[in-house]
C-alpha cells in the first residue's frame, strides 16, 4: 500500500501532463528514467523485506570508545 502511495506524485505529474492544456507527452528520456527509478525502489524494498535479518527486539549499542581508545562501531544485541 505505501508503494503505491509513493507512486500517486508520479501518476499526477503524467496525468496533468498528457491532459494538461499542451497535450504533450513527456519526452521518452524522462519516462524511462522515472521507470528504471521505480523498478530499482521496488527492487531495494523487496531486497530489505525478503533479506531475512531481523533486527526487531535487539536492543542498539552506539559506537563508544574501546579500552585501547578505538571507536567500537554501533551494533544490535539480541535482548536478553
Amino acid at each position: 500500500m505505501a508503494f503505491l502511495l509513493l507512486l500517486l506524485p508520479l501518476l499526477a505529474w503524467l496525468l496533468w501532463r498528457w491532459l494538461g492544456p499542451s497535450h504533450g507527452q513527456p519526452p521518452r528520456a524522462v519516462l524511462v528514467a522515472l521507470g528504471v527509478a521505480v523498478v530499482m525502489g521496488a527492487a531495494v524494498a523487496l531486497y530489505i523485506r525478503l533479506d531475512g535479518r531481523d533486527v526487531t527486539g535487539g536492543v542498539y549499542v552506539p559506537p563508544s570508545l574501546g579500552p585501547d581508545g578505538r571507536v567500537l562501531p554501533s551494533r544490535i544485541e539480541p535482548a536478553r
